[in-house]
C-alpha cells in the first residue's frame, strides 16, 4: 500500500516545510489564510513516524507539532481557528526540530543565514 502523503520522520517534515516555500512566493489565499495552508500542510504529518530511540523531549515536540498541526488542518473548530501566529510557530518549529535530530544523530549543524 502507498503513501498519499509520504511517510516517514525528516521526509514528512520536510513536505510539510515545502509548504511554506509555495507562502513566499504565492499572493493565493490558500497562503494567506492559515486555516487553508494548514488544511494542505497538515497533510504531510499524518504518518509522521516518530522513532522510539529518539530522546523523550525530542519526541514529545515531535508529537506536539503532528498533534497541533494535524488539528489546525483538520480540526475544523470554526472558534478557535489557527493564526499567522500559529504558522509561524510550527514552521519554525519544524525547522528545530530537524536541527536537533541532526544533532542527536551526531551531524554537525549549524543554522544559515538564510533560514
Amino acid at each position: 500500500m502507498s503513501s498519499e502523503f509520504g511517510k516517514g520522520l525528516c521526509y514528512c517534515l520536510g513536505l510539510f516545510l515545502c509548504h511554506s516555500e509555495r507562502d513566499f512566493n504565492s499572493k493565493s489565499d490558500i497562503c494567506n489564510r492559515p486555516d487553508l495552508w494548514f488544511n494542505g500542510a497538515s497533510d504531510h504529518l499524518y504518518e509522521l513516524q516518530i522513532p522510539k530511540d529518539l530522546p523523550r523531549n525530542l519526541k514529545l515536540r515531535l508529537s506536539n507539532l503532528q498533534t497541533k498541526v494535524l488539528h489546525w488542518g483538520h480540526g475544523f473548530d470554526s472558534k478557535n481557528k489557527p493564526t499567522e501566529e500559529d504558522k509561524l510557530w510550527a514552521i519554525n518549529e519544524a525547522k528545530k526540530l530537524l536541527l536537533l535530530i541532526d544533532k542527536h544523530f551526531k551531524i554537525k549543524t549549524e543554522k544559515g543565514d538564510w533560514q
